[in-house]
């Protein structure tokens, strides 16, 4: 799986202590496979203004100043930040920041995104949206999302994956595999049942067995959980495991009450006590399916 090894990582922040903890997972990321970073800042720029005097709004700087300022402070954050053995390059981009950020990693030839999540809920979330939920869902290549109460410790022993048998769950495992310490780091796959279903039957774990990638399968634990309430089972049992790492993949389509509450994937990465690998669909078409190609075509 060389080819799902990290070797250009995009990095955003907004100089929150949130984007902080972040960028130190992936400068410990970026060390342990001697990755390179992108760490990038987007904003559209628009200057504040002054309704003080004559309450005609004038501008109190100018867009150059203001990107300017922000290119100092991201040099700061950066050396402040990442390892000295690890290298990286600053962007500032002009441009709205889920729209810029994925631009960044497909334009770059990133494989992976690892950001930070200010983990919001309920009304505030409604209002303010999150640009890391918004990189999960468009993001070209997969997505590590590190809530400020994971660890800045990049290693990678023991994955918990939420199972639903798409492309793009599946892709999600494979990236988890790539980043496992060694070919050992044991995997928990957790597949959600309806309530009067909760007994797996010998058809679904044959199915669970068969869906995990050749390569993991005997690494692969299998386990089944109620549908409602997933979210929360999945955070228990990565706590009663000390999961590094939880796995899941993002659907971009939304439902109003995902829109209040958040999707299962967005409850885990907001509650989560360690980093959450998301994939989307798009990212398994074409990212990661280029990889596996590459992979087999090497075995040739």
């Amino acid at each position: 799986m060389d080819s799902l090894v990290p070797r250009l990582i995009v990095v955003p922040t907004d100089f929150s202590a949130p984007a902080s903890h972040a960028v130190r997972y992936a400068s410990a990321l970026g060390e342990r496979f001697g990755a390179h970073l992108l760490v990038v800042y987007a904003d559209t720029f628009v200057p504040p203004f002054d309704f003080t005097s004559s309450g005609v709004g004038v501008p109190t700087a100018e867009p150059e100043s203001l990107i300017a300022a922000a290119r100092e402070q991201l040099v700061l954050h950066a050396e402040r930040n990442i390892s000295a053995r690890v290298p990286y390059d600053i962007m500032v981009i002009v441009g709205h920041p889920m729209e810029s950020i994925t631009e960044a990693a497909r334009d770059s030839g990133a494989n992976l995104v690892v950001m930070g999540t200010h983990g919001r809920s309920g009304i505030r979330r409604l209002l303010t949206g999150s640009v890391t939920e918004a990189v999960m869902r468009t993001s070209p290549v997969p997505v590590i999302a590190v809530n400020s109460s994971a660890s800045e410790n990049a290693s990678v022993s023991r994955i918990l994956c939420a199972v639903n048998f798409t492309p793009a769950c599946s892709a999600a495992l494979r990236q988890a595999g790539a980043l496992a310490d060694d070919d050992k780091a044991p995997i928990l796959l957790v597949h959600g049942l309806e309530d009067q279903e909760l007994q797996p039957s010998i058809q679904e774990l044959i199915r669970l067995h068969e869906w995990a990638p050749p390569e993991l399968a005997g690494r692969c634990q299998l386990k089944t959980a109620p549908r409602r309430g997933l979210a929360e089972e999945i955070l228990d049992l990565a706590l009663a495991t000390a999961a590094d790492l939880i796995v899941i993949d993002v659907s971009a389509d939304r439902s109003p009450a995902d829109n209040l509450r958040g999707s299962i994937a967005e409850r885990i990465v907001q509650q989560s006590r360690c980093p959450v690998l998301t994939v989307n669909a798009h990212a398994a078409q074409s990212h990661l399916a280029l990889g596996h190609a590459r992979e087999q075509l090497a075995a040739i």
